[in-house]
């Protein structure tokens, strides 16, 4: 490979590391993928912004999703153009307000040490999603984080869909891969219907367990 398709190839794995943070809520992650002193310029349906800081930056991102209810990664793109990286992604999110949609597009340069030193960031701002349905009633949230089967997500499991009424639905999320194999057998096993298994692209497994006794 020519040192130019290197480096193309290594401002992608940066921007592909750095959208899947975003989608994960991973903040600690962002801040180690920036700058200590990045520059941030913000592009906002309130008018223009700009940040310098790692902490700053983060702190945006903490604003926009950390309180949602849950955050779906509907597609993204990451690009570079010439020595620029170019990301972009929407969302699905759900909060207080409902069920919204997101979409960002970011144009980023990136140090030797693979940080993002500038980012120039154009934001839609939240959008009514008329086509996103509320969740149903009876349908109940279990975000095991990476808890996996092996260190404990069985016997919370367990407790959490004893503690549903039956004909109500358990949506477990977890980061651990291998509970794609586990959760799924283990919740027939139990007399649980297994509604869907998924597996959205941002490192997440979601798991619906309808509770059948």
């Amino acid at each position: 490979m020519s040192h130019e398709g290197q480096e193309t190839e290594r401002l992608r794995q940066v921007g592909d590391a750095f959208v899947k943070a975003i989608a994960a809520r991973d903040f600690e992650g962002m801040l180690s993928a920036v700058a200590d002193d990045v520059r941030f310029r913000l592009m906002l349906p309130s008018g223009p912004k700009a940040e310098v800081g790692a902490t700053e930056v983060v702190g945006s991102f903490v604003d926009w999703y950390a309180a949602a209810d849950e955050l779906r990664l509907e597609s993204s793109s990451v690009e570079t153009i010439a020595n620029r990286l170019v990301m972009s992604y929407r969302f699905r999110i759900h909060d207080a307000d409902g069920w919204q949609l997101i979409e960002q597009h970011l144009v980023a340069d990136v140090a030797e040490d693979g940080r993002l030193e500038t980012i120039d960031l154009l934001c839609s701002g939240f959008l009514s999603d008329p086509e996103e349905a509320p969740e149903t009633i009876g349908t109940h949230q279990f975000d095991a984080g990476n808890l996996g089967c092996a260190d404990g997500l069985a016997a919370e499991f367990r407790r959490r869909i004893q503690a549903i009424p039956i004909g109500e639905v358990l949506v477990v999320t977890t980061r651990d891969s291998a509970a794609k194999e586990d959760l799924p057998p283990l919740a027939r096993m139990m007399g649980h219907a297994v509604r869907s298994v998924e597996t959205p692209g941002d490192g997440r497994l979601l798991v619906e367990v309808e509770r059948g006794r």
